[in-house]
């Protein structure tokens, strides 16, 4: 009895015109495919959520270089607000100058 089984287990089994040793050759593509494509869905993923806070990084650094453009054209502005006035107080130190060297008098001018 026990030699019969030996027997029934060295005879190929076959379904569909496959052997056992075909079957498991199979299984085991289609595991490895399943697997390689898992692996592929959890890296795209990663990338996607890489890719979105690389997004979000950029936005954030663009809305600082906003804010610090506008900054800078306070800044400016501010800066050109007292260079006109400093060049006035200038043109007044000058006017001054002239007066003093001229004994008071500026020539007609007023």
């Amino acid at each position: 009895m026990i030699t019969n089984l030996f027997i029934t287990a060295e005879a190929e089994w076959t379904a569909w015109g496959m052997t056992v040793t075909d079957w498991v050759a199979l299984l085991t593509f289609f595991g490895t495919i399943i697997g390689l494509l898992v692996g592929a869905i959890k890296l795209i993923d990663s990338l996607r959520n890489a890719i979105d806070d690389l997004n979000q990084t950029v936005k954030e650094m663009n809305e600082a270089n906003d804010r610090r453009d506008a900054d800078y054209r306070k800044l400016s502005e501010h800066l050109a607000k007292h260079d006109r006035a400093f060049i006035k107080d200038e043109e007044r130190i000058a006017e001054l100058f002239r007066l003093l060297n001229n004994g008071g008098s500026n020539d007609g001018k007023d």
